[in-house]
């Protein structure tokens, strides 16, 4: 089978994947905008997967003459389905019928926390009980649970008042695509991979479900991607700027930051931690620092103790994790369970990072990856949608970054490949006029 049929094959499974999930959370996901999202896609998966499988068998009789351009139109429309479109109608939805079901508390949040910053109010110790998030849960209304850069998503719903256009939602898919599409310009590696790479973060449900609802994590896993992208092509000063944006918006990003700082390299191939680290802690110290000094025993409790479980009031995140079952099962408290939990996500991320470091970017993606699944497993108030992050790393580690001599012999192993295609095309059609 050539490559392209193998390509498109693969597109064929993982539209079939989600189609499946999909399906799934059409009829038993118990959040209403996680229902009504797998009933919108169903249709968007199943008609990419099926075209997928059409052109796979085409293809491995006679290879494509623009395959990239046939599996990236495919993409599309399926990105479109399956991410654009339910977020494009929860959006309407929310605008013409109010929040109720049409969307989730992290675009409330953002939105809220935006308008307190406004109002000269530290979000951390406001209460946002008296709006939206007065529906949810008290804990919901009462924490901010991400980094301040969360904020300037709500800033268009905070200064031009809430609507359709101004949904936080729309901020967050905005950036995502534009710095996905950004990183893959910047690599080096063939169309084949990049629309590979493209899927794995957006069309897959761990990034089309959640772009509806939500949809930060997409946003800060791009620009994760995109400093890896950077730091593969010895830019370490940008790398850690890039990082640093995806630090002060969420919690996610910081297990990248010290993989990315040991393994950053200049032009020249020389060690480049300092630039790395200072480029890093120029985007972190001046965003973040200022709600710390504001009033520290706040921000601790909503953006340390809360997403841990460990505040009063109860997180929503409530995946049934393995450190979620100990906690509820072991005969200790909470709080010690999730200290010994965290010292052995901290204590593998040292072995990872001082014992066996990285030497290049995709060294770091993949010891990040690691981390963060094993932070996700044994997370005391886990949520399994996190999942988008080391499927997201692993993928890219595989597919964009990669050494140019392997970037190469996979362009040379095309070209073969349609250079034997041809020949073999040219020798049937001497032996039918015969020549």
């Amino acid at each position: 089978m050539g490559e392209e049929a193998r390509a498109v094959r693969f597109d064929a499974v993982l539209y079939a994947v989600g189609a499946a999930v999909a399906g799934v959370a059409a009829f038993s996901d118990r959040i209403p905008i996680q229902r009504q999202w797998g009933r919108i896609a169903f249709v968007p998966y199943a008609a990419g997967a099926l075209t997928g499988a059409v052109l796979a068998l085409a293809w491995r009789r006679r290879p494509a003459r623009r395959p990239g351009r046939v599996r990236a139109a495919l993409l599309l429309a399926v990105i479109g389905g399956v991410a654009l479109l339910p977020l494009g109608f929860e959006v309407w939805w929310r605008a013409q019928n109010g929040f109720h079901n049409h969307v989730q508390s992290e675009a409330l949040v953002t939105e809220g926390s935006a308008r307190a910053v406004l109002e000269g109010e530290d979000p951390y110790a406001a209460s946002f009980a008296n709006g939206d998030l007065g529906a949810w849960p008290p804990g919901t209304a009462e924490h901010v649970p991400y980094m301040p850069g969360m904020f300037v998503f709500g800033l268009p719903s905070a200064l031009a008042g809430p609507g359709a256009v101004t949904d936080a939602r729309l901020a967050f898919a905005g950036v995502a695509l534009a710095v996905l599409s950004t990183a893959l310009a910047f690599s080096g590696v063939p169309v084949s991979r990049k629309i590979t790479a493209l899927a794995v973060v957006v069309a897959l449900p761990t990034g089309a479900r959640y772009m509806a609802g939500g949809g930060d994590d997409v946003t800060v896993l791009s620009l994760m991607l995109f400093s890896l992208v950077l730091l593969e092509r010895r830019r370490p000063g940008w790398a850690g700027v890039v990082a640093g944006l995806a630090a002060v918006i969420k919690q996610t990003a910081w297990p990248l930051l010290p993989f990315l700082v040991v393994t950053a390299r200049d032009a020249e191939g020389r060690p480049a931690r300092r630039r790395a680290l200072v480029a890093v802690s120029a985007v972190v110290v001046p965003v973040v620092l200022p709600f710390v000094l504001w009033n520290p025993r706040a921000f601790v409790e909503d953006v340390v103790l809360f997403p841990l479980g460990l505040a009063k009031d109860r997180t929503l995140a409530a995946s049934p994790t393995l450190g979620s079952l100990l906690a509820e099962a072991l005969p200790v408290g909470k709080g010690v369970v999730a200290g010994v939990l965290m010292t052995i996500v901290l204590a593998v991320g040292a072995y990872l990072l001082f014992v066996q470091p990285p030497v290049d970017a995709r060294g770091a993606a993949e010891r990040a990856a690691l981390v963060l699944l094993l932070a996700i497993l044994l997370a005391t108030a886990g949520r399994f949608g996190y999942l988008l992050y080391p499927i997201g790393l692993f993928a890219w580690a595989r597919l964009v970054l990669v050494p140019d001599a392997q970037v190469a012999h996979s362009g040379m192993g095309e070209a073969a490949e349609t250079l034997r295609w041809s020949r073999r095309e040219g020798a049937r059609a001497a032996k039918g006029s015969g020549l």
